[in-house]
C-alpha cells in the first residue's frame, strides 16, 4: 500500500470510483487498505462504514447473502448513529437514512424468501465537499499478541460492553487463518454480543433473537475446550437465553431482565 499522504487520499476516491461504478468489492478492498494505515481513529471509524457498507452491497448483490449483508449494515449503522451529517466530504445524513431503508428492504426480502435487492436501494456516496483528510501513517505498533483480544472481548463482555466486545472478537476472527476452528466459533461469539447490544441497549427482543439463532448454529460446530472455555456449556447458556428473549419477542415486551445474558467463561 503507498505510504504518503497524498498516495492515500487518491486511493480513496479510486474507492468512491469504484462503488459508484457498482464495483463494491473493489471498493471494499481499496478502502481495507486505506484504513489499515489510518492513524486518526474517527478517520478510521468513517472508512470503516463505508467498507462494512461496500461489503454488504457486494454479499447481497453478487451472492445474495442477505443475513450477512443485514449485519454488516447493523454494525455500520451504529458506528453512522455517532458521526456527524456531513465528514470526508460525503453526505453522511443521506447515506445514514439510505443505509436504514436498504437494511428495512433486506429484512423484508428475508421474511418474504426473495433475494433480488432493488438497486435503487444502495446507498448513495454523495460528495458535498472537499475530504476526507487523511493522517500520515504513524510509527510501526508493536505486535498485539492475538490471544489477549480474546480476552479484551470477554472482559468488554463481562463489563456489558456488547458492541466493544464483538469489535474485538471480529478483529480476533480476522487474524485466523481460514480454516481455522476458531474462526467459526469467533463469529458466533460475535453474534451473540451483537444480540445483548440489540436485546439491552436497543431494546429489540427480535432482532437479538435472530441474531441469538445465527450465532447458536456457529457455535454448535465449535470443539469443545476451543479458546480454553467449555463450547459446549456456551451453547447451553445461548440456547437458554435465546428461549427467554423469543419468550418476550412473543409477548411484545420490551422489560428486559438485566441478567438476561449468556455467561461465557466464567462469568
Amino acid at each position: 500500500m503507498a505510504d504518503n499522504t497524498a498516495d492515500r487520499e487518491a486511493a480513496f476516491h479510486r474507492g468512491l470510483e469504484a462503488y459508484h461504478a457498482g464495483c463494491h468489492f473493489d471498493a471494499f478492498d481499496i478502502w481495507t487498505q486505506v484504513a489499515q494505515d489510518e492513524p486518526d481513529e474517527t478517520n478510521r471509524r468513517f472508512l470503516q462504514v463505508l467498507i462494512q457498507v461496500a461489503n454488504a452491497m457486494h454479499k447481497v448483490r453478487q451472492g445474495a447473502e442477505l443475513r450477512g449483508s443485514l449485519h454488516l449494515l447493523e454494525r455500520a449503522l451504529q458506528k453512522l448513529n455517532d458521526m456527524p451529517d456531513v465528514y470526508g466530504g460525503i453526505d453522511l445524513a443521506t447515506f445514514r437514512e439510505a443505509t436504514r431503508l436498504c437494511l428495512a428492504e433486506i429484512a423484508r426480502l428475508l421474511s418474504v424468501a426473495v433475494k433480488d435487492l432493488d438497486p435503487s436501494f444502495i446507498p448513495p456516496l454523495v460528495r458535498i465537499g472537499e475530504g476526507p483528510v487523511l493522517q500520515p501513517p504513524g510509527p510501526v505498533p508493536s505486535v498485539v499478541d492475538p490471544n489477549q483480544l480474546f480476552q479484551d472481548g470477554l472482559a468488554a463482555y463481562r463489563e456489558g460492553r456488547y458492541y466493544d466486545a464483538g469489535e474485538i472478537w471480529e478483529k480476533f476472527r480476522q487474524k485466523q487463518s481460514e480454516d481455522a476452528p476458531a474462526r467459526t466459533f469467533l463469529h458466533g461469539l460475535t453474534f451473540v454480543a451483537s444480540a445483548m447490544h440489540k436485546l439491552h441497549r436497543a431494546k429489540r427482543p427480535s432482532d437479538a433473537a435472530q441474531l441469538l439463532e445465527i450465532g447458536l448454529d456457529k457455535l454448535k460446530s465449535a470443539p469443545e475446550g476451543i479458546g480454553g472455555i467449555a463450547a459446549g456449556r456456551i451453547v447451553q447458556e445461548v440456547s437458554r437465553v435465546q428461549s427467554e428473549v423469543e419468550r418476550l419477542e412473543a409477548e411484545g415486551s420490551t422489560e428486559v431482565p438485566s441478567d438476561l445474558v449468556p455467561r461465557i467463561g466464567d462469568h
